[in-house]
């Protein structure tokens, strides 16, 4: 392969086989299509690393940073599916990226559309969520390297064993897109009520 540009290359050009080209531009349900592209993702760079072909460092930012917006997207998407069941508006936080303050309004949202949910697994889930926070509280530290003041994002030394992450996230991701298939079910069943009542 190349490692120059040529004369006449496009990045939307038609490649020589079908089979890799990606269909771009989401449903009304983006949160759902983006959310589980960027865990796809970061699921085949991490089963590169244990397959030897890539080295974690090479990738272990990229891999983060893929998780994060996965967990990011997905609360995003409940808080909206949640809203929606509780006022019937639509509506998430759109002006910042703070995991925290995503999962306390989502949490919420999760326990009054499944009262019976088992806290355990919710407090779970929340201890990882807080974890990711932690490293990166405000979606800067795994895509750039220092702050707009110039304070480095990350505490030097900081591991991440891509298996482990790989296999946590897989389980929120469990949780997450489960609650979310339920609340979208909740909502669909709400509207086939309202329909009925006409």
């Amino acid at each position: 392969m190349s490692s120059w540009p040529k004369v006449g290359d496009s990045i939307l050009a038609a490649g020589s086989e079908w089979e890799t080209d990606a269909l771009l531009g989401a449903a009304h349900d983006w949160f759902i299509s983006y959310a589980v592209s960027y865990k796809t993702a970061a699921d085949a760079v991490v089963e590169s690393v244990e397959a030897k072909r890539v080295s974690p460092d090479s990738v272990g930012y990229a891999v983060c940073f893929l998780y994060r917006h996965y967990v990011e997207l997905m609360l995003k998407g409940l808080i909206s599916v949640g809203n929606m069941l509780q006022t019937r508006r639509c509506g998430f936080p759109a002006g910042h990226h703070r995991i925290q303050d995503l999962w306390h309004q989502c949490r919420t949202l999760i326990e009054a559309a499944c009262p019976e949910g088992e806290k355990a697994d919710t407090d779970s889930v929340e201890k990882c969520l807080q974890e990711l926070h932690a490293i990166d509280p405000h979606g800067e530290s795994f895509r750039f390297g220092e702050y707009k003041d110039g304070n480095s994002t990350l505490v030097d030394g900081t591991q991440v064993n891509l298996t482990n992450l790989r296999d946590v996230m897989n389980r929120i991701a469990g949780f997450l897109e489960g609650n979310y298939d339920w609340m979208y079910e909740l909502l669909q069943y709400q509207a086939d009520m309202d329909s009925d009542s006409f």
